[in-house]
């Protein structure tokens, strides 16, 4: 794909599903409906990446977000790249993506079934390839006759660990432009602080990345007979026999050591497939062991010795979520002979509840209609933060369905939360900051103290985040008061607090402030757009 086509492409997948699926689409990615504005993004993204180096793309930093994903102590790093940054990163990387797609296993030979790359319509992957597939191929696969052990494992720490010099090397085997395989390396080393290992976690660019950094071993895995289905880095093996089982593990952990990546020893498992063997969820295979051969525990142990340690930061998935997804409607007629009550009263009587028992029971409490149980929520939110992004959603989506009464009592809870001490993780902020910022469960005297005290060294994404909560309640002495911090604000906030500035200000007022404003946004055509899509500011 040329550049130009490639341009295209990333701006017009930006604009349909935003930055990351990790953060919602910002605000400022609407001005991306204006043919015009459009086209000055695509040709000064063109011209950047025609300058062949780092220096001619102009990106910033990124900062990252601490979000949950699997157990109390288990976190993934989550990229906050700016979104002109973003537009050139996808950009660049899809004028290799058709070179990269094919050289990987052919997806009629239904063996990867991870972000296999086919354009249509501005999305980039194929919606037949997906976890869904992956999860029921796996199925299929495990109860065929042929089929006798399952054997699960996935990467440690795959996005975190992957190395961006054995990255560049396989991008230069497929023999893409070398000029454009350098510029990405210098962005990519650039972003990772010259550590020269870590792709940003939840962009479309890196997850084409991630694919190509495994080309190489699902050839190898392919070469030695080995039958197998993979996601991202999440593998299935379907053996005939143990000896197949074992051997085909160590054979993929010896061929990622080359690629300087490991396997995750604590999630790795042969089991025996039996006819009530259920793939994807819990497995109740009779006999079901975690590997420790000693040939196994060998090669991992050389493993760590060898390499150094690097901070623990998973990919996608996991076992808490941040997004409720209301239940089906089979799950519901099920769930709605609960009581919803008691599963309360059992978390509670918990010290640390598992996941299962929160999803649980919001959905009980949503099945039986007991709206009333969700003013106990924020109790459950301090037996397991991790869950609050979760909570706060759920509260979000169902404010509605809640009693006036309880929702003040929620609210008055996580304003007590906000104010505590010692500060609270950035992503539990994020979402209390979010849910206070809403209709049914505003307190913006809370925000606003809350923006006061905030330090510079609080988060990435923390100030913006209290600015859209803060933008619709704002009188015009806050907003005065708020623009006070722009020069001191960063890219995202400057945006916000524009944004804010536009709104509630009369036109006498805010048009001096938006001429000065004008003129420190040559850097930031967002920003620029935004001023010239005033009518005030000419």
């Amino acid at each position: 794909m040329d550049i130009s086509q490639a341009v295209e492409l990333a701006v017009e997948n930006v604009a349909k599903e935003g930055l990351t699926d990790i953060f919602p689409p910002p605000e400022e990615l609407g001005l991306l409906k204006n043919k015009a504005f459009r086209q000055k993004i695509n040709e000064i993204v063109k011209k950047s990446i025609n300058g062949g180096s780092l220096d001619s793309l102009d990106v910033n930093p990124i900062g990252h977000v601490l979000l949950p994903k699997g157990g109390p102590f288990d976190f993934r790093k989550c990229a906050l790249i700016q979104p002109l940054d973003t537009i050139k990163y996808l950009a660049l990387v899809l004028t290799m993506a058709s070179e990269i797609e094919k050289k990987r296993l052919s997806p009629h030979r239904h063996i990867i079934y991870s972000y296999r790359f086919k354009p249509q319509k501005g999305y980039l992957f194929n919606p037949k390839c997906s976890y869904t597939h992956f999860k029921q191929h796996a199925a299929t696969i495990s109860h065929r006759g042929s089929s006798k052990f399952l054997v699960t494992c996935d990467i440690a720490n795959f996005y975190d660990r992957l190395n961006l010099h054995r990255l560049e090397s396989i991008l230069l085997s497929l023999k893409i432009d070398a000029k454009l395989v350098k510029q990405l390396n210098q962005l990519l080393l650039f972003w990772a602080n010259r550590d020269s290992y870590g792709l940003p976690v939840g962009s479309n660019a890196s997850r084409i990345l991630a694919e190509a950094a495994l080309l190489e071993v699902d050839n190898y895995m392919c070469s030695i007979g080995a039958r197998f289905s993979r996601f991202v880095d999440d593998y299935r093996f379907f053996a005939p026999d143990a000896h197949s089982a074992h051997y085909w593990l160590t054979q993929l952990i010896e061929r990622l050591w080359l690629e300087g990546l490991t396997i995750n020893k604590s999630k790795t498992k042969i089991e025996e497939i039996h006819p009530t063997t259920v793939v994807g969820k819990s497995l109740s295979a009779k006999k079901s062991h975690k590997v420790a051969s000693s040939q196994l525990n060998a090669i991992a142990e050389q493993q760590e010795t060898c390499r150094p340690q690097f901070r623990i930061v998973a990919g996608y998935g996991g076992d808490i979520p941040t997004i409720f997804r209301a239940p089906a409607s089979q799950e519901i007629e099920k769930l709605s002979k609960t009581d919803a009550n008691a599963k309360l009263l059992e978390i509670k009587s918990k010290q640390l509840p598992t996941p299962e028992d929160i999803t649980d029971l919001i959905k009980s409490i949503i099945s039986t209609g007991n709206f009333h149980l969700f003013v106990a929520l924020p109790e459950v939110a301090d037996l397991f933060p991790q869950f609050t992004p979760y909570i706060v959603d759920v509260l979000c989506k169902y404010a509605d369905s809640v009693p006036s009464k309880d929702r003040q009592d929620i609210t008055k809870k996580f304003v007590r939360r906000l104010r505590s001490k010692p500060p609270m993780p950035e992503y539990i902020a994020m979402a209390i900051v979010r849910l206070l910022g809403t209709q049914h469960y505003v307190a913006k005297d809370a925000l606003l103290s809350f923006f006061r005290k905030l330090e510079r060294n609080a988060g990435a994404y923390i100030g913006r985040a209290l600015l859209d909560a803060l933008g619709p309640h704002v009188s015009r002495g806050e907003v005065l008061e708020i623009r006070r911090y722009f020069d001191r604000a960063d890219a995202w906030e400057k945006r916000q607090i524009t944004r804010i500035v536009d709104r509630h200000l009369d036109e006498d007022e805010k048009r001096p402030w938006l001429k000065n404003v004008k003129t420190q946004s040559a850097r930031d055509p967002f920003l620029a757009e935004q001023i010239k899509s005033t009518p005030t500011a000419p």
